[in-house]
């Protein structure tokens, strides 16, 4: 075989492991319980070779949970040995510091077998709705009251289920059934992709991966260092400010770019506080690493090495790098806020070249029954996207995250909830040549006529929206608020009345570019499909009613 047919031998087997990770992942869609994974997505799954370095990933999926997933089977493994896994076997967690950075994501790990031989892991992560404590919210004093942390442990030995496990499990959730379904659906989704990773070998007649993972490393290293060199070597730094919850947060990074690896340092940031909203490191490297691929390394697949030549550190205590037992589990709120953070960093690097700020963190709407009639009910409401150098950004989309919305039909068949409406949010992207995008508008209220109870842990960004870039402005600042007059400014908990409802407004997209440079035909599109009122047009844009610029 000639040098050119085996590099495209190896590319053709590289992307049959990327289908049987995309396979995996939906088969855990298909499996699951909750409707934040079975219809958002929320989850990840991945393919490891024998030293449980990451060889390929499923498309479906979010970075938190992905790049997470990246470090922590390493982790597993470091607790469980290989030698100590038999066929059959599966590990499992949903250790914060060593999974995805709170207790509601549970990591399961299943070896791969050939001839006797692991050749690799197959890895997945998903959210369980509930496991017990206080909830999805940020009231938490630490993570004791959060729920249950289980150690890496076996669910499964051989074909038999760790049902000590699952019973505590269940004894602790609200939502016993769904919890023990979505647990038992991330088997499954291993078990497809240890089934179809045992097809191909067999149909190229592999022995094992080591050839395969070494072409998969050296070429996504080769490609991640002629990527990186784009951006000019130095020392860039940024800061970032949140709402936090009892008094605002600040977020610091240095950035050194070096010869084919980019260095972070996290210094400088707030220290924990007492509030769930801290982060694990694990999970703020993840969505660090992320916005800095997003913009220079994307069409270089998410592998060990790819990752691994970006790396983000900070001192021990911080908010972006809480330790035990600091509660965690509205980590997104500042995880989710990293790539800006990067972002801003590379903008000085690349002026001009980088997107406006996005609505950041994901609005997770938990809603739970107040009145007689028990449920917990998880779903997101997405912001805006930056506008884009040369395009506008997306609406209602869930950058950096990457997870969809629970559709309304099945939200209320899953809850006694109404939605009783959910649109874009005109005028919330930020102005500017390229448009940031839009919020949507979301306003819901009980089915049954009784009290709903809201976590309000993850909105974040109702002081301030989203910055734009290069004389764009700023996407428009969340608000959430109810019927009966009540404005939601923290991140507390918070009831709305029965026969009052819920309204949210997501936080828009930065605008990228001076508005006065905005092609007068898409400020006129805009105003036909109602995303920039007619008073923003004259105001901001100076156009008169026909979509034309006033002089």
């Amino acid at each position: 075989m000639t040098d050119a047919a085996d590099i495209v031998a190896q590319n053709v087997l590289w992307n049959r492991l990327i289908s049987v990770c995309e396979e995996q992942a939906n088969a855990l869609m298909r499996a699951a319980f909750g409707a934040i994974v079975r219809e958002a997505g929320d989850l990840s799954a991945g393919l490891f070779n024998a030293e449980g370095q990451m060889l390929a990933q499923a498309v479906t999926g979010t970075p938190g949970h992905v790049n997470t997933m990246a470090a922590s089977v390493r982790a597993m493994l470091d607790r469980v040995p290989a030698d100590k896994l038999r066929p059959g076997d599966a590990l499992v967690t949903n250790d914060p510091w060593l999974g995805a950075g709170h207790i509601f994501d549970f990591v399961v790990v299943t070896p791969a077998f050939i001839e006797g031989r692991i050749v690799g892991y197959l890895a997945s992560t998903s959210h369980i709705v509930d496991i017990g404590g206080r909830g999805w919210s940020a009231e938490a004093a630490s993570v004791f009251e959060e729920g249950v942390t289980f150690p890496v442990m076996h669910l499964r030995r051989g074909r038999v289920l760790n049902e000590d496990l699952l019973a505590i499990v269940t004894a602790n959730s609200r939502v016993p059934h769904e919890a023990r379904g979505d647990i038992l659906s991330l088997l499954t989704c291993n078990d497809t992709g240890v089934a179809r990773l045992a097809d191909l070998m067999a149909e190229y007649a592999l022995r094992d991966l080591a050839d395969l993972s070494r072409f998969i490393f050296e070429s996504s290293a080769t490609g991640t260092r002629r990527a990186l060199a784009r951006a000019p070597q130095g020392v860039y730094e940024n800061h970032l400010m949140l709402d936090g919850y009892d008094a605002p947060i600040e977020l610091r990074a240095t950035m050194t770019i070096g010869e084919g690896r980019i260095d972070v340092d996290l210094a400088g940031s707030s220290a924990v506080v007492a509030r769930g909203i801290n982060c694990p490191l694990n999970y703020s490297a993840a969505y660090a690493a992320f916005g800095i691929r997003a913009l220079l390394t994307p069409d270089v697949p998410n592998n060990h090495a790819s990752l691994e030549a970006i790396r983000i550190t900070a001192p021990p205590g911080l908010v972006v790098s809480a330790e035990r037992p600091s509660p965690v589990s509205a980590r997104h709120v500042i995880g989710q806020a990293l790539p800006d953070l990067m972002l801003g960093c590379l903008e000085q690097a690349l002026p001009g070249e980088v997107l406006a700020e996005s609505a950041g963190a994901l609005w997770t709407m938990s809603l739970s029954g107040a009145g007689a009639t028990e449920f917990a009910s998880l779903n997101v409401a997405l912001g805006g996207m930056g506008a884009r150098p040369g395009a506008d950004g997306l609406s209602a989309t869930a950058f950096p995250s990457g997870v969809g919305a629970v559709p309304v039909e099945a939200a209320e068949v899953a809850a006694p909830l109404i939605y009783h409406a959910k649109e874009f949010a005109p005028d919330t992207g930020g102005a500017g040549k390229y448009r940031g995008g839009l919020g949507q508008r979301i306003e819901i209220g009980s089915r049954i006529g009784e009290d709903l109870s809201l976590s309000a842990a993850a909105f974040e960004r109702l002081s301030t929206g989203p910055a734009g870039r290069q004389g764009g402005r700023d996407g428009a600042a969340g608000q959430v608020q109810t019927t009966d007059g009540t404005t939601i400014t923290d991140k507390g908990l918070y009831r709305v009345p029965a026969g009052e409802r819920l309204i949210l407004q997501t936080p828009g997209g930065g605008g990228f570019g001076d508005p006065a440079e905005r092609d007068p035909e898409a400020l006129a599109r805009d105003r036909e499909h109602g995303m920039v009122s007619d008073e923003a047009a004259k105001t901001i844009y100076g156009s008169n009613t026909n979509g034309r610029k006033t002089k």
